[in-house]
């Protein structure tokens, strides 16, 4: 199953429950890089486990072959939000399913009270 869509939603999905996901997720939105579950899975798990809390300038990779996406997310920047910890976040997509150009992202999301990170 493929997903179009457009960066903020693009983070959200990747960062929100999967409810969430399915609400945010439209029909409107799209963009260049088609992105699978798999896709998404693999980068909520990459934010998850090598950049979350980590230092500045810490840099991750994703890659999946099925749906030949890949991806690198970077931390760009710690700063502290509504007295929350919060992470400004760089991701670059890239797929060679087509050709088009690598797309450039870049949200703030913030811990909350319940361990969750939350798009700011």
């Amino acid at each position: 199953m493929s997903i179009s869509i457009k960066p903020i939603i693009f983070i959200v999905a990747c960062v929100a429950s999967t409810a969430a996901q399915a609400q945010l997720l439209g029909p409107s939105f799209e963009s260049n890089v088609t992105l699978t579950r798999e896709d998404l899975d693999m980068m909520r798990q990459t934010v998850t486990q090598q950049i979350h809390g980590k230092p500045v300038g810490t840099t991750a990779s994703w890659s999946n072959p099925d749906s030949k996406n890949s991806g690198t997310i970077k931390l760009l920047k710690k700063f502290t939000a509504r007295n929350m910890r919060c992470e400004e976040i760089g991701y670059t997509l890239v797929t060679t399913a087509s050709a088009v150009s690598p797309e450039h992202y870049v949200l703030d999301s913030c811990l909350q009270p319940d361990g969750t990170w939350k798009i700011l």
